[in-house]
């Protein structure tokens, strides 16, 4: 149950998100106008303002693309419910060590008050969750997701169902990445180490949350926010659901549209290479295999690829340093917004694909929920 009024709930989300933020700054809701404004609107009404989404206000079609592409994925119920997939999201956020993803997509899992199943995905203790589908199910994102696990060899999702699950963990994959690089950590931190404040902090934070985690979502509101699109090649597991197919569509155009006014096609031909001889594994602790992929180009180009190249591979070797050499090239907010968009979604789409061929070559295990 929420205890705060709903507009002093949004003011708070906001106020901590902003206080974490970094390197980009978000366009005041008040001050926004058009899309802008409208996604404003749309966020606030379906989910809650923060800096993973508003991060992106900057340039408005990439905030109505990562808005469009995550609710219509994980938010808006279809032959998935919404919890289902936030979990799965959660347990993606831990993998790839996004503090700030992780604690707010458990603290959606506790809006739904499945506080036990978010505890054990805080813990990252999911083999000890009761429900037998829904453990076998975060076990499956453990197995496809982490760098050098084996491929599970059965997939706890049919095939209609596939698409907004890779749509979901797409969307993460992209918040993620982008996360990691803007948001200076979670705002809900352990005092002194104390896990279980945090613990329940966060499903405090939950209950804020319940009031629109609860109403059910109207399918395929974002669409008009952005031109239709062809589905790219590469994302052909979205078909079987048109809404998933037309949203990752617009938002792929638009991440593309965008990075071309900054980002050389020889750098984005260069990182796309790179990625398709890429099988998921962990990278070497050093940085000394990106200086080799980079080998042979120089100035704005090489700090692009390089940032775009550890964001995808290796996002928790990212730091200050590759991140001041792209913005000595590109010091406005909105030529790094854009290179950075492009460099998050592409690791994104191509972990999709990944996770697309996985499943493509394990046997679909029918089960019904306990």
């Amino acid at each position: 149950m929420a205890l705060l009024p709903r507009t002093l709930r949004f003011w708070l989300f906001d106020t901590l998100s902003v206080k974490t933020m970094r390197y980009l700054q978000s366009v005041p809701r008040h001050k926004a106008r058009g899309v802008v404004a409208e996604v404003y609107d749309q966020i606030a009404d379906d989910f809650f303002i923060n800096g993973s989404l508003s991060g992106r206000s900057g340039v408005p079609d990439l905030f109505a693309a990562i808005w469009t592409g995550g609710r219509e994925t994980v938010l808006v119920d279809d032959l998935l419910d919404r919890t289902t997939k936030e979990a799965l999201t959660a347990t993606l956020s831990s993998i790839n060590d996004c503090p700030y993803c992780g604690d707010m997509m458990v603290s959606l899992v506790h809006a739904a008050e499945r506080h036990d199943d978010a505890a054990r995905i805080l813990e990252e203790a999911e083999e000890h969750i009761t429900d037998p589908l829904l453990r076998e199910r975060l076990l499956w994102v453990r197995a496809v997701a982490t760098p050098g696990a084996a491929p599970p060899n059965s997939t706890p999702f049919n095939k209609a169902q596939l698409p907004e699950v890779i749509g979901s963990l797409m969307a993460l994959s992209d918040i993620n990445r982008f996360s990691h690089i803007i948001m200076d950590g979670s705002p809900v931190n352990a005092p002194f180490g104390l896990q279980a404040v945090k613990a329940f902090a966060l499903r405090l934070f939950g209950g804020e949350l319940r009031a629109t985690h609860t109403r059910p979502l109207e399918s395929g509101r974002t669409l008009h926010l952005l031109p239709e699109a062809d589905l790219p090649d590469d994302m052909h597991w979205a078909r079987p659901n048109p809404r998933i197919a037309s949203a990752v569509s617009r938002w792929a155009a638009a991440v593309e549209r965008e990075s071309e006014q900054v980002i050389p096609e020889r750098t984005r031909q260069l990182v796309h290479d790179s990625l398709m001889q890429w099988q998921g594994e962990q990278m070497p602790i050093s940085r000394n295999w990106v200086e080799q992929e980079v080998d042979g180009i120089e100035g704005n180009e090489r700090a692009i690829a390089r940032l775009a190249l550890v964001v995808a591979k290796a996002s928790y070797q990212t730091d200050d340093n590759l991140v001041a050499e792209v913005l000595q090239y590109n010091p406005e907010q909105e030529q790094f917004l854009r290179i950075l968009a492009w460099s998050t979604f592409t690791a994104a789409r191509y972990v999709a694909a990944r996770i697309a061929r996985l499943s493509d070559n394990t046997r679909p295990v029918l089960r019904q929920a306990a």
